[in-house]
């Protein structure tokens, strides 16, 4: 008993030294521990920024008017802050010469008539001239006949746009969403449409399941509101069921106009991330944003080992997800990110600071010692 309350006084007279010690430890530790991802994150922060002008300009030489507006939208959001004026100016003047081109009256009519008459389209006029067709009925009589002489050639009709061609069903879905079947149709007309959500809405629709039909309807509804319609396209072909769908219609409207330009840029990779994301966890969301901003070399880190290291959750501050929710984890993740250019040197420091403060406490324990071994009797 007598060890014990010395071994208590001795520690209770070192507590200074103890606290300074648990401090860096601890400081050492969250530092050390997070080695992997601060390389990472490094890593990733040191590619060179997307030209959003010249992607702008790009897609608009394309015709996908749309989407260039997209990613000119997110280019400036991403481009606010001080130094960014002249690059903001850049991709405005873009953006501007996209909307002067897309409002040309000529090749609005002419591209919305080629998709009332064809039901397909690229650009956004030519997917809203085959809406509207739909809309009228006169889509649903087009794509029905065409799939009658389809299968009357020998053929074999789509099963899905056959389906999604019925008034019936159309009647059905909520009236904010009567025009997401067109949009599908002319998704899967485009080979967007994969066969694992081909096979969903068959099955919902002759089950009758008006609920899960207008949950998936109103995802393609919010891929298209953040994406535009065709940019909706282009995602869609990365869903492989309902739920991926959901996943990345939920991940689009999180992030506004970013989310849909990050899902246009980042393609396959940034998508792959998103879905097999766990709901509610902001780790896959802020990868996929960053990497966006990163343009092609930022989709291509997204399929590499080293993106798949800051999909986990720190090891230590991850601890905080069992204990705590809300902004905690999100903080300390932010804190830790600020940090990394500094812990190649902040790495060092505590682990130096750790040892003076060990060598401290065993200096003074071995005085103590030999004070007590000079007093007892010989």
């Amino acid at each position: 008993m007598k060890r014990v309350l010395q071994i208590i006084f001795f520690l209770w007279s070192r507590r200074w030294n103890l606290t300074r010690l648990t401090v860096a430890l601890v400081l050492l530790a969250i530092l050390g521990v997070d080695t992997a991802h601060r390389t990472a994150r490094l890593a990733l922060a040191s590619m060179t920024d997307m030209d959003y002008a010249a992607e702008v300009r790009t897609l608009r030489e394309q015709g996908r008017y749309a989407e260039a507006v997209v990613i000119a939208d997110a280019g400036l959001s991403w481009s606010d802050g001080p130094g960014r004026g002249e690059t903001r100016a850049v991709i405005e003047r873009e953006r501007q010469a996209t909307v002067d081109e897309q409002a040309s009256w000529y090749r609005r009519f002419k591209d919305a008539g080629y998709g009332a008459v064809t039901g397909k389209g690229e650009s956004l006029e030519q997917l809203l001239g085959a809406i509207a067709a739909d809309l009228f009925v006169v889509g649903d009589i087009r794509d029905l006949v065409i799939q009658g002489m389809t299968y009357a050639g020998g053929g074999d009709p789509d099963e899905l746009i056959v389906a999604l061609s019925s008034l019936g069903v159309i009647l059905t879905l909520a009236p904010e969403i009567d025009w997401a079947p067109a949009l599908l149709k002319v998704a899967r007309k485009a080979g967007a449409v994969t066969e694992g959500l081909k096979e969903f809405f068959l099955r919902a629709i002759k089950a009758k399941r008006t609920e899960a039909l207008a949950a998936a309807c109103a995802d393609a509804t919010k891929l298209a509101t953040h994406a535009s319609p065709a940019g909706a396209l282009r995602i869609l072909r990365f869903a492989e069921n309902e739920a991926d769908l959901a996943k990345l219609a939920a991940f689009a409207e999180r992030n506004g106009a970013k989310g849909g330009a990050a899902l246009l840029i980042t393609g396959r990779e940034g998508s792959a991330l998103v879905r097999a994301a766990e709901p509610g966890v902001r780790i896959a969301d802020d990868l996929v944003l960053t990497a966006a901003r990163k343009g092609p070399a930022g989709a291509r880190f997204l399929a590499s080992p080293t993106a798949r290291v800051l999909t986990r959750p720190h090891p230590l501050l991850g601890l905080f997800k069992g204990v705590y929710k809300g902004t905690i984890p999100a903080a300390a993740a932010r804190i830790a990110s600020s940090i990394d250019p500094y812990g190649w040197w902040l790495v060092p420091a505590f682990f130096a600071w750790t040892m003076i403060e060990l060598g401290l406490l065993l200096r003074a324990g071995a005085d103590k010692l030999r004070v007590r071994s000079v007093e007892a009797p010989a």
